[in-house]
């Protein structure tokens, strides 16, 4: 039989506490990067309308433009909160230096996921040339404040309570036993 040692240092050294908080940090970035790539899919920008007037948003198209800084806020929710969870079991060690790592971070991550949205979205319909009359265009993909970006640094702090509440429960469990 052969049998693997279960000897932790057997696997090779430990990284250290920065090069898994900098690899932890990357991660999260390429999230935001694919985050902005599903806001992008899953966004239902208003759609402009071409009249003898010009380009008009009608009410009820107007009310897709919410559609669309809500679904970048649910987005960023569940991957800021999945994130800030997995930091939260895997860089425990760190300490209070989390806290700060995820705020920034997430923060970050909601301002790639912006501008990959903006970037790869629907042009701004004034800069459309010669609209079709009748014709509609879609909206430029906006988050017009600052409230949806911070939105991901909040649910990353959630995740980061979260596991740090069900480690210290574990914890306590184990001690009782």
């Amino acid at each position: 039989m052969n049998e693997h040692p279960t000897d932790p240092s057997a696997a090779g050294p430990p990284q250290s506490p920065a090069r898994r908080a900098v690899i932890a940090s990357v991660l999260m970035l390429a999230l935001g990067l694919a985050a902005g790539l599903v806001w992008l899919w899953l966004a239902d920008p208003a759609e402009w309308q071409v009249t003898n007037r010009g380009i008009v948003l009608t009410e009820s198209a107007a009310q897709n433009q919410f559609s669309v800084v809500a679904m970048f806020v649910l987005v960023g929710a569940v991957s800021s909160l999945v994130w800030g969870w997995a930091v939260g079991r895997r860089l425990q060690d760190l300490g209070w230096v989390t806290t700060p790592l995820v705020v920034v971070v997430t923060a970050l991550a909601a301002l790639v996921a912006w501008r990959v949205g903006v970037a790869l979205g629907p042009a701004d319909p004034t800069t459309v040339p010669r609209p079709a009359l009748g014709g509609r265009i879609p909206a430029q993909l906006k988050v017009d404040s600052v409230v949806p970006v911070l939105v991901w640094p909040i649910f990353g702090l959630l995740g980061l309570v979260g596991a740090t509440w069900t480690l210290r429960a574990s914890d306590g469990r184990a001690a009782r036993s």
